[in-house]
């Protein structure tokens, strides 16, 4: 469960309600998720899609995350680590992975990386 709702996180056919469901802290990246679907940049970002290479468990409800990610089905990055966490009885991607990957896509100083991602 935990790789096919971390892809879908990822899955930009998938309706951004139903994606921020699978996300820790979801409804704290709403507003910018909507946001960003307008912009260029951000409808790009959202359009990326994400496939998992591995899944181990960590610890009672949290687990590592080896993730390829791919925009218009061709490699973007490769290799990168995140963390799922089992919440509210269901595996989500963790807010710290989503955040760093936001960081990745705008820079690391961005004004437009929501404040839940901390500075």
């Amino acid at each position: 469960m935990i790789k096919a709702n971390w892809q879908d996180v990822f899955n930009g056919k998938i309706s951004i309600p139903q994606r921020l469901k699978l996300l820790q802290d979801g409804q704290a990246f709403a507003s910018f998720v909507h946001a960003q679907d307008k912009t260029s940049l951000g409808a790009l970002v959202l359009a990326a899609t994400a496939k998992v290479n591995s899944v181990k468990l960590q610890s009672a409800g949290r687990a590592s995350v080896i993730f390829t990610v791919y925009l218009s089905g061709k490699v973007l990055e490769k290799g990168l680590h995140g963390t799922a966490v089992y919440n509210g009885g269901t595996w989500k991607v963790a807010t710290a992975s989503f955040c760093s990957l936001l960081r990745l896509a705008y820079g690391k100083k961005s004004h437009v990386i929501p404040p839940v991602c901390g500075s």
